[in-house]
């Protein structure tokens, strides 16, 4: 084994034991690190052979921790994937096993609960459209945004109601 191959494995494994990596992700930084090129297909290669980088489970991962945080729509998780450099169909597979908690009204519900207090005291109709912009940037569908505003208005005047 090369002293470039050494230290560019090196280097890799004290970035894995900061946190996940995508495959590109991990190539990029290496590029940084100015390690040479032929070192770094060697070493990513091998670190993905041992699962020690595989973009399916940093999906899984990421994801798991994402929503927990910070509910989020389909469209945005996938755009931030691949912004990750996690190929669409990759993204959309590992999704596909969070189907009951991404985008959901549930989780638009607990998005808007957080932030309702923001909108008391505006007019509903401008509360209503800056409900709806922040549901469809978090990437929930027009549907799901639309009825999660509408039910959280509902709630606000229940709870304003003499």
């Amino acid at each position: 084994m090369s002293e470039d191959v050494k230290k560019t494995r090196r280097i890799a494994l004290d970035l894995l034991a900061v946190h996940d990596w995508t495959v590109r992700e991990m190539g990029e930084r290496l590029v940084r690190r100015k390690c040479p090129q032929d070192a770094i297909s060697v070493v990513v290669e091998d670190l993905r052979r041992s699962g020690l980088l595989d973009d399916h489970a940093f999906v899984r991962r990421w994801v798991g921790g994402r929503l927990e945080r910070r509910p989020e729509g389909r469209i945005k998780l996938i755009q931030d994937l691949c912004k990750k450099g996690i190929e669409r169909s990759v993204a959309e597979q590992v999704l596909a096993e969070f189907e009951d908690d991404i985008g959901t009204g549930d989780a638009a519900d607990r998005v808007l609960t957080r932030v309702l207090h923001k909108y008391s005291k505006l007019e509903p109709d401008a509360a209503r459209r800056r409900m709806y912009g922040l549901l469809a940037r978090r990437g929930f569908d027009p549907d799901t945004a639309g009825a999660a505003v509408e039910r959280a208005l509902a709630e606000s005047e229940e709870t304003t109601a003499p």
